[in-house]
């Protein structure tokens, strides 16, 4: 929204003109090296540039309240999500020493 995936754009090495830039097409900087190589026969070597925007947007507020969040929702944010991870290593290493507890 409001950004190109990316911009595309050329420098030649030899002379350092730089190529137009193209939003979410590189097909026309290639075009334009090869005319510049056309024009200029010894010019043979470009920098190829490829620029990606992104854009960050703020996590929307539960219940439509701007500010800082409950001491206990603050909680559960910052150890639900290990406290998680942690559980599963766990029982992944558990499930793994099963078959040698049957033997």
């Amino acid at each position: 929204m409001g950004a190109p995936e990316a911009i595309y754009g050329a420098e030649c090495f030899s002379c350092g003109q730089l190529s137009p830039l193209f939003d979410d097409d590189a097909l026309p900087v290639a075009v334009w090296a090869l005319q510049h190589a056309q024009q200029e026969p010894t010019h043979t070597r470009y920098l190829a540039r490829t620029e990606r925007h992104w854009r960050v947007e703020r996590r929307p507020e539960e219940n439509g309240v701007r500010g800082r969040a409950s001491p206990v929702g603050a909680f559960l944010d910052r150890t639900a999500g290990p406290a998680f991870v942690g559980a599963m290593c766990l029982l992944t290493a558990a499930a793994g020493l099963l078959p040698a507890l049957t033997h």
